[in-house]
């Protein structure tokens, strides 16, 4: 792109209106080239002053020089070109500034759902036409009136430059007037002190009792909406309150009143006098602006238990109660010394795990769910196959042909911190689709928002999956399930350090294990690991009676009508006073 833009340059300077029709064409053909190889191409050019906008800026000062250098020029031609330029780069500048305050949305202060009719809710989305033309205005503003009036000053007719800068313009001006019904919403959301008083009267209408506490971006929704349905099924009003407003929209349906509140001085002085537990899905920065309300009683609950370091997290101190699924939980915490108190932790269950199915699927043809998680924070703390193995595991199952069906239904967050992890996805994606091309059809990826986990439980004969809390989630289906061992740790070692383990068959990382474990989801009957399954669930899950929602909803009600935290400490609300100085 440098290059396109210096031959236009020492075109320009030449006075060449062939060649520089020539550079500028390659130039404008090599942007979306560049971005289509290089979709990070704009942090280098940004650095080395290269902008979108400098390069329009750059286009136009040669297109200018242009004219001048040509020689048979006439001076009313140059000044329109100039003017021309100068009040389409304004009225380009209008339209840049307003298609970026719409797309402000995560610093509106407060967005709600379910609240009633008039309330502050997420705005609508762009028009997919006006995003594109966006992107047009942004960086090819200046496309029509170079290309036509270089073609003009070879064909001796001017007029073409002045079709040009009006073709842009009523093109930005179209722009403008698409952004104004968006702005206006805009503009009433962003007021915030109005908006405020309002989502406060409507919640301190709601009186809500437990809320659902969530920050964190819209692909981490996930975390989220695996509670939903669990808080619609309380006893108690209970809402949900996330911190960035395009969660709102990414949420699941639900009835439960939503409620976005972005700053963190806004949650802290909103009224929660009503709120009697709030439940944390995750250890995040921003729980601190919740945590510090003292006539809450606060619990972690998080998104999945698991053998994973990060479920045992040290930062769970800071909760009043941290609620696990079953024994295993307990004994996590205890093990990792992360500093819970034993009387601090409630076993409750799964209640999600309820419409999940037990025993065989009936499957004509047996079907494998390979579920990998993602390749973790950093790479001490990785569980994932899928950059060592996660080929050779899909590779094999498509082998077995029309004899077995393959599922892949990656993490969400795959790819998110390794460009690796990113490529051996699409590359197993890749073969699943070939696979399904050649006549070996039936398999499915499941990804984005299609991406129900518990379906893929349903459908499946056979899990395949790392340590994660795919496991435990997987357990009340009593089906076989493998739990990759991508470092090849000794099997015994392995089973010990992950109990979730400890009913799997384990695949190392050549996968030699794999034929031998496949022909156990063919032969449902040959199951040597189905008692120690049954047993594993009752560790990890807790008793089937009574059932998790019940349990669930029990400790709600426990910990809404256990009156002062003082009360969960043994403090009795006694008062302590200093002591009288001696005489």
């Amino acid at each position: 792109m440098p290059a396109t833009l210096a031959l236009m340059t020492v075109a320009a300077a030449a006075g060449s209106p062939g060649w520089f029709l020539v550079a500028a064409t390659a130039c404008f053909v090599a942007e979306p080239v560049v971005y289509r190889l290089f979709p990070d191409a704009d942090r280098p050019l940004r650095w080395g002053e290269l902008s979108a906008g400098a390069r329009v800026l750059i286009r136009q000062g040669a297109f200018v020089l242009l004219l001048v250098q040509a020689g048979d020029v006439g001076d009313a031609t140059i000044w329109t070109a100039a003017l021309g330029f100068f009040a389409l780069d304004w009225l380009r500048a209008g339209a840049l500034v307003g298609a970026a305050t719409i797309r402000r949305v995560n610093t509106i202060p407060y967005v709600t759902r379910n609240l009633g009719e008039g309330e502050p809710a997420f705005p609508e989305a762009e028009p997919a036409w006006h995003v594109r033309l966006v992107i047009l205005i942004e960086g090819y503003a200046d496309a029509l009136p170079l290309l036509l009036g270089t073609i003009g000053l070879l064909a001796d007719v001017p007029e073409l430059l002045i079709a040009g800068l009006l073709g842009t313009a009523a093109g930005t001006l179209a722009s403008c007037a698409a952004q104004v019904p968006h702005l206006r919403r805009m503009r009433g959301l962003l007021n915030a002190r109005r908006v405020g008083r309002d989502v406060q009267r409507r919640v301190s209408s709601y009186e809500p009792e437990v809320v659902l506490y969530f920050t964190g971006l819209a692909v981490n929704a996930y975390q989220a909406n695996m509670w939903l349905e669990t808080m619609e099924r309380l006893n108690r009003k209970a809402m949900v309150l996330v911190r960035t407003p395009e969660v709102v929209d990414a949420l699941a349906p639900t009835r439960l009143p939503v409620v976005c509140i972005s700053r963190a001085e806004d949650v802290m002085n909103f009224d929660w006098s009503s709120v009697r537990v709030a439940l944390y899905t995750g250890n995040t920065g921003k729980n601190l602006h919740l945590l510090r309300e003292p006539d809450i009683k606060h619990v972690f609950i998080g998104h999945g238990d698991s053998d994973k370091d990060s479920s045992s997290n040290p930062v769970s101190k800071v909760f009043d109660q941290v609620w696990v699924a079953g024994p295993a939980g307990r004994d996590r915490y205890r093990n990792s010394d992360a500093g819970v108190r034993n009387e601090a932790i409630v076993e409750v269950g799964r209640p999600q795990l309820a419409g999940i199915a037990t025993g065989p699927t009936g499957n004509e043809v047996p079907t494998v769910l390979y579920a990998p998680t993602w390749e973790g924070w950093d790479s001490e703390h990785s569980y994932c196959s899928l950059l060592t193995m996660g080929e050779k595991i899909v590779a094999a199952l498509l082998d077995e042909g029309q004899g077995l069906r393959v599922i892949y239904r990656p993490h969400p967050y795959t790819g998110t911190r390794m460009a690796s992890a990113a490529a051996a996805h699409n590359r197993i994606i890749a073969a699943i689709e070939q696979a399904n091309r050649t006549g070996k059809g039936g398999h499915r990826v499941v990804t984005g928002a299609q991406a129900s986990l518990h379906e893929c439980f349903n459908q499946s004969d056979m899990l395949i999956t790392d340590i994660s809390s795919v496991i435990s989630d997987y357990m009340p289906s009593l089906k076989p399930y493998v739990v990759t061992n991508p470092h090849a740790a000794n099997d015994v070692t392995f089973r010990a350090d992950f109990p979730s383990a400890s009913a799997a068959y384990l695949l190392g990382p050549d996968c030699a294990e794999l034929a031998d474990i496949l022909a156990v989801a063919a032969s449902p009957g040959a199951d040597p690991l189905a008692d120690e399954r049954r047993r594993l669930r009752g560790y990890l899950l807790g008793p089937e009676h009574p059932d998790a929602m019940t349990r669930f909803a029990a400790a709600v009600d426990t910990l809404a009508e256990a009156g002062p935290r003082s009360a969960l400490y043994g403090l009795g609300g006694s008062q302590v006073t200093a002591a009288s100085e001696p005489a």
